[in-house]
């Protein structure tokens, strides 16, 4: 009986860390768009039904052990802001306004206790910006726009596409993380943005272990099997 406990127990251990590796792993590029381009239209999330928590998606981070993010567990979703321009690769269906000019920031962080969730702008050295588990202080905003292109200025493409960025966690487990859209340009109604802030987004990642450590565990959990049979 005992052997056939553990013999399910590491069937369930192996299963439960290769799903974690698993399909729900892959990078994808998270839209900013809109409802409308008419002022006070909100932001929204245009992709964000494939991302959000509710739909089961999963974002695994994996652990890092060396160069530039050693001790965090590591992974990238893209957040892009849509084009209106040809130029661009537009123009593309819900894109934000010309001229308004798009931003985000982490604004919830739940998950394993004392454990904290970065963003890391391209050639970091460290967590630019980052929220602890429970914290009610939202990170600072993150330009999604590209100003390079002349994003911000009237009547200009919002469009962003910014690659080498990451996004992390210090502890194992998984992080349910709230992101939201905000317009912050001068180009709308008295000087002020042209949308409104998106809906809260929440979607799930998981902190793994590396590929390695996953087969080890599993090999271990087939190891503690054959020990039982043995025994008996």
């Amino acid at each position: 009986m005992k052997t056939i406990t553990l013999q399910r127990n590491a069937a369930l251990l192996a299963a439960l860390l290769l799903a974690a590796h698993g399909v729900q792993a892959q990078h994808g590029h998270l839209n900013a768009g809109a409802a409308g381009t008419s002022q006070s239209d909100a932001l929204t999330f245009a992709n964000g039904n494939i991302f959000a928590a509710s739909s089961g998606y999963v974002k695994n981070l994996l652990y890092t052990n060396g160069g530039t993010y050693a001790g965090f567990f590591q992974g990238g979703i893209t957040l892009t802001a849509l084009a209106t321009t040809t130029n661009n690769g537009g123009p593309v269906l819900n894109a934000p306004a010309p001229g308004s000019f798009i931003r985000t920031r982490i604004e919830s962080v739940s998950g394993p206790a004392g454990g904290t969730f970065g963003f890391w702008e391209e050639g970091a050295a460290s967590p630019t910006l980052s929220m602890t588990v429970g914290s009610l202080m939202p990170t600072a905003l993150w330009d999604l726009s590209d100003a390079g292109l002349g994003a911000g200025q009237p009547g200009a493409d919002p469009f962003g596409h910014h690659h080498g960025r990451r996004l992390t966690a210090d502890m194992g487990g998984t992080y349910t993380v709230g992101f939201r859209l905000y317009d912050t340009s001068a180009n709308g109604a008295g000087g002020g943005p042209i949308h409104t802030a998106s809906d809260l987004l929440l979607i799930n990642f998981a902190a793994v272990p590396e590929p390695g450590t996953i087969a080890l565990l599993v090999l271990g959990g087939g190891a503690v099997v054959l020990l039982a049979r043995r025994r008996k």
